[in-house]
């Protein structure tokens, strides 16, 4: 019972942020797919199965794995313009684990994860820029999702959540905090959308998610920092406050007038 909670749970958070994020194009669309949206309830149940210690290791591991995550968008962003969605795709996903492998084999510490994350970001900014200013008709950058795209996200999500969870004793914290920021909400998405809107749209959306998923991994340290010294319940708030302002933060910097 508590098995399947947990799976509609996970599944139902996934399908509404992907519903909104579809709905509202390309610069609400990438700052909420960039939410964490699918890592969110793994710590949730996760406070709940184990003890603080094994958060805040997870969510450390889970911090320095959102650089995979940047090279991931950087690479998709750079190939899906004149590409299907295998070809882009692939590689991008070849690309998170090759990156991800090393980093689960270094003992990180918050500053050296967090010089890793600026590192990537930063450079996956410069990278993505000319993909995330294409301008593009809103007919081109919005569709209408399909029912079955919806289950089949939330059934991949939910198998996700609950595998992850399941496994999460054996795994340990590092290999749990690693595994469970593999961006599957944005391999969905783009699985989804690539064929419907086409490479161009795509490679901008990724080119704007790439701000917002730094954002998500800021929210992974504060948990990594907050959960033993006042708690999960206050770590799980702090972070998504910290997710909520720097998404609001971005959001007024994309809609800020050009000089």
């Amino acid at each position: 019972m508590t098995g399947l909670v947990r799976a509609l749970t996970a599944g139902t958070v996934v399908v509404l942020a992907s519903v909104l994020a579809e709905f509202l194009g390309p610069v609400w669309g990438a700052l909420i797919i960039s939410l964490p949206v699918t890592a969110g309830p793994v710590y949730v149940f996760m406070v709940l199965e184990h003890d603080a210690a094994f958060v805040a290791g997870a969510a450390l591991s889970g911090f320095a794995a959102n650089a995979a995550t940047g090279l991931f968008l950087i690479v998709y962003a750079r190939r899906a313009t004149d590409r299907g969605v295998v070809p882009a795709l692939g590689p991008a996903a070849l690309a998170w684990v090759a990156a991800a492998i090393p980093i689960a084999a270094v003992a990180w510490t918050p500053a050296t994860a967090f010089l890793l994350n600026a590192a990537v970001y930063g450079s996956g900014v410069l990278l993505t820029r000319p993909a995330a200013r294409t301008i593009l008709a809103r007919s081109a950058a919005v569709a209408r999702p399909r029912p079955l795209d919806l289950v089949v996200r939330a059934a991949a999500v939910a198998l996700f959540v609950t595998g992850v969870l399941a496994l999460s004793a054996a795994l340990g914290p590092a290999r749990t905090g690693i595994i469970a920021a593999y961006p599957l909400t944005l391999t969905s998405t783009f699985v989804i959308l690539h064929r419907r809107v086409g490479g161009t749209a795509m490679a901008r959306l990724a080119g704007i998610t790439i701000q917002g998923v730094f954002g998500f991994g800021l929210t992974l340290l504060t948990i990594h920092l907050m959960v033993q010294p006042f708690g999960a319940a206050a770590a799980l708030a702090a972070a998504l406050l910290v997710s909520l302002i720097y998404s609001a933060g971005l959001l007024g910097l994309q809609n800020r007038p050009a000089g």
